[in-house]
């Protein structure tokens, strides 16, 4: 009989436990879901095989075999044209070029029409065609891989835009790991360093319907060199049971400590010690870009392209986060141009969120204003470098 209070109390606490265990699970459950799944995807994975497959069914697996995109039959349509430049109604031949640019979308001119975007502007300021050859979430492994495809351009001048998302995305593999949808383009080939400094191409695996479904539940198994692995020190956590632990890896995880500092996710990948070697890489794929140029006798000129997270975050009278990069370049002897000054001076103390696309919330890419300015002060440093056609 005095044994029953006991068990009465022992049963109370278990139950108190459960009920408390359930509350923090269930808690934790819903803020995985309901806050970082839908707001913020970046930041954590969720293995979805079965939409893998459905997207890979839909779209007939149609990818680029090496660099995922743009698809190859999309690289000749609107608005591309017979080149696989943007098409450029005011220099609508797809020949004769006094330049051409190489990069993401912030060559290429998203979020403001067709002839409002810098490099269209760039052409109409020098009177010759500049053939854009930006792709959207494009790495500078991509442009590089497109560069050396293109034998076809013969400009005199090269640009090569470098946005700073560049440097984290040359060692990703497959955007779904950065929030992308789990769509067969999306996955791509890239480059590896090697002790000595030389490239080596890690090629895109292939993948029918079900293995990209099997990629999506196990990337590590068809992706071993992927940086951004669900799970590792930089990428993204994956949304499971039990929750609670999931949330509190989510919260202790480097990308969500960045996130928490204002930064973006990239920042820390400037670091010339970060563990994934994304500066020296990013460094040895300018340099092989710049040396392809040349050797078809073309001149290189890179060109920093800041975001509006780049100018909120710079100290004042201080660096850009992208300088290590620059200041890299430089010491190859590299032709670099960083806008940030330039365009913060053409501003005249107006704000730079007036550069962008959404101004009121400060985001998005080169506004109409952005764009003009930028075209304005590539034009005359091209023309203080001798490269401008006279």
């Amino acid at each position: 009989m005095s044994a029953r209070p006991w068990l009465r109390q022992a049963a109370f606490w278990l139950v108190l436990l459960l009920f408390v265990s359930s509350v923090t699970e269930g808690g934790a459950a819903a803020i995985c879901w309901l806050v970082f799944w839908p707001r913020a995807r970046e930041l954590v994975w969720v293995a979805a095989p079965e939409q893998a497959r459905m997207n890979w069914i839909a779209s007939r697996g149609e990818a680029d075999e090496e660099i995922g995109w743009p698809l190859p039959s999309a690289q000749t349509r609107p608005p591309f044209d017979a080149s696989g430049a943007k098409y450029n109604a005011e220099f609508p031949e797809p020949r004769d070029a006094c330049a051409s640019a190489y990069g993401d979308s912030f060559v290429f001119g998203a979020e403001v029409a067709a002839q409002d975007g810098w490099v269209e502007r760039l052409g109409h300021l020098l009177g010759c065609r500049v053939a854009n050859y930006g792709i959207n979430s494009f790495g500078t492994d991509q442009s590089l891989v497109r560069l050396r495809r293109n034998q076809k351009d013969e400009a005199p001048v090269v640009l090569l835009g470098i946005f700073p998302e560049d440097v984290m995305r040359n060692v990703n593999q497959y955007r779904a790991l950065i929030g992308y949808d789990p769509q067969p383009a999306w996955l791509k080939g890239r480059f590896l360093l090697d002790g000595a400094g030389a490239l080596s191409w890690v090629a895109r695996p292939p993948v029918d319907a079900e293995a990209f479904a099997r990629l999506n539940r196990t990337p590590a198994e068809f992706l071993p060199h992927e940086y951004l692995l669900p799970n590792t020190r930089d990428g993204p956590i994956t949304v499971r049971f039990p929750y609670t632990l999931a949330l509190g890896r989510i919260l202790t995880s480097p990308r969500v400590r960045t996130r928490l500092t204002g930064h973006p996710l990239w920042t820390g990948f400037f670091d010339p010690d970060h563990a994934s070697g994304a500066l020296p890489l990013t460094v040895a794929l300018v340099d092989a870009f710049v040396h392809e140029a040349s050797r078809r006798g073309q001149r290189t000129l890179v060109v920093m392209l800041p975001g509006a997270q780049s100018f909120a975050l710079r100290p004042p009278q201080g660096p850009m986060e992208y300088a290590p990069l620059v200041e890299a370049l430089a010491a190859k002897s590299i032709d670099v141009f960083d806008a940030a000054p330039a365009m913060t001076a053409a501003l005249g103390g107006r704000s730079y969120c007036l550069l962008f696309s959404q101004p009121g919330e400060c985001r998005g890419h080169y506004g109409v204003e952005g764009s003009t300015i930028l075209a304005q002060l590539v034009a005359a440093e091209l023309a203080r470098r001798g490269l401008a056609r006279r």
